[in-house]
């Protein structure tokens, strides 16, 4: 299950769009509207509930002389594009209410304070067959392997059920 921060989000849109639009985009950030931000009264920090509001914007960049934004669910498309066996993606945006916020003056430095994390929950069991499995233990009483021969056994006996 990866889990992705800010950066790392940003590079993976930036490479994503370059596939989508054929050119490089400039100046890819958050752009979250400040109207649609929660706020957390236990954790003292505001919140953009992604679950909620798919429809609305979260990422601006600039195409040519053009800015574009993306909604929820076309970052999520994109990520899906990076990580194509994804069962679900959870985005989430906050940033802490504290000092640091009191000194913004503007949306950028607000969005600069915003933490993001993406995390991917990935569909990633694979169902052996009888026959792989009696191969797959072959394989772990071969290697010597006590833990791999533990799961394939397992998982045959549970085929036996």
């Amino acid at each position: 299950m990866p889990v992705l921060g800010k950066t790392e989000t940003i590079e993976l849109l930036t490479k994503q769009i370059t596939k989508e639009f054929r050119r490089k985009p400039k100046n890819l950030d958050l752009h979250v509207d400040w109207d649609f931000i929660d706020y957390d009264k236990n954790k003292k920090e505001y919140y953009f509930d992604t679950v909620k509001r798919g429809w609305k914007y979260i990422v601006k960049f600039q195409d040519g002389y053009f800015n574009r934004f993306l909604t929820v669910d076309a970052v999520k498309s994109l990520i899906k594009n990076e990580y194509p066996d994804a069962k679900t993606i959870h985005i989430d945006i906050r940033v802490k209410d504290n000092l640091s916020l009191l000194k913004t003056k503007t949306i950028e430095e607000i969005v600069s304070l915003m933490s993001l994390n993406v995390t991917v929950n990935l569909d990633n069991e694979v169902m052996l067959s009888k026959e792989d499995l009696m191969r797959m233990i072959d394989l772990s009483l071969d290697m010597g392997n006590e833990q791999l021969f533990m799961e394939y056994s397992a998982q045959y006996n549970s085929y036996q059920l």
